[in-house]
């Protein structure tokens, strides 16, 4: 008997499996009145054997259903962030041109309230602040442009420095916190004179050359005299911090702080002529047709 089950044993398993499901079929399609003694004993064996099948596949599927969903969020998720970041990107893309355009409005805008002088718009495209050396800016404009040594650079803020050096296509700009610059400066309030001299530091320069005995206070606005025949007159230079005046001596000392950050300038104007138009002039001054 052993012997015969072992042999035929594949084929009574694949027999079993056929009629189980369809005594179950069978059990299941009888109305529960019609039901024979097998046929609740099939039922009651296999119920439990089909609710956890039933519970496996559910589980499976719902499974398979979240893992596909979760997918596509993953990937929604990625595009979402994509965009994001193109959008932040556009974003400082946007922001920096309003900037810009802010930037070259306020030199237009200063370039057309000096009608008595002629501006050059330049970009800078190199810089060099260190303190052990020249400290220049290199413009994008150069001799081919109409610029010459000794011109001064101004932004809307104030005086930028003068150039130092050019070839045909750029030129360097002396900051005016070099050590090798000195402006001939007036106090905007008082007209007392001095001088501004760099001292290496794009956030300090000095005062020179005030008298000990000129009012001067904290705070005060220095602008170019005109009297070192490089800068028109009247361009912020910086303003007054850090005054002393001490009972003995000549000259009275201050720090200034440079109206213009020379660390954070992008555009500029190089002064090409600042001659003022006869009629600007006082009548003592102005030219004469008359022998």
């Amino acid at each position: 008997m052993l012997a015969l089950l072992k042999r035929y044993r594949e084929l009574i398993l694949v027999a079993v499996l056929l009629l189980v499901p369809l005594g179950v079929f069978f059990a299941h399609a009888k109305k529960p009145s019609e039901r024979s003694r097998l046929d609740r004993a099939v039922l009651w064996v296999t119920t439990p054997v089909e609710r956890a099948v039933g519970w496996t596949v559910t589980g499976v599927m719902n499974g398979w259903r979240g893992y596909v969903a979760l997918r596509g969020a993953r990937e929604r998720a990625m595009e979402i962030s994509r965009e994001n970041n193109l959008l932040k990107l556009e974003r400082l893309e946007l922001l920096s041109e309003r900037a810009e355009v802010e930037r070259i409005r306020r030199l237009l805008s200063f370039a057309e309230g000096a009608s008595s002088r002629s501006y050059l718009g330049a970009r800078i495209i190199g810089v060099r602040l260190s303190p052990s050396g020249l400290q220049t800016l290199t413009l994008d404009r150069g001799a081919k442009d109409g610029i010459a040594r000794m011109m001064p650079v101004v932004t809307a803020d104030g005086v930028v420095g003068r150039v130092h050096a050019l070839t045909d296509h750029s030129a360097d700009v002396l900051v005016l916190s070099d050590r090798n610059s000195s402006i001939a400066v007036r106090v905007d309030r008082t007209r007392a004179r001095g001088n501004v001299r760099g001292l290496g530091k794009p956030d300090a320069c000095k005062l020179d050359y005030a008298l000990r005995t000129e009012d001067i206070i904290e705070g005060d606005l220095l602008v170019t005299s005109g009297t070192d025949g490089v800068f028109p007159r009247g361009l912020p230079v910086g303003k007054v911090t850090q005054l002393r005046r001490s009972a003995n001596g000549l000259f009275q000392d201050a720090r200034v702080v440079p109206s213009v950050d020379v660390t954070r300038v992008e555009e500029v104007l190089v002064v090409t002529s600042s001659e003022l138009p006869p009629e600007a002039l006082p009548a003592a001054l102005a030219p004469s047709d008359k022998p």
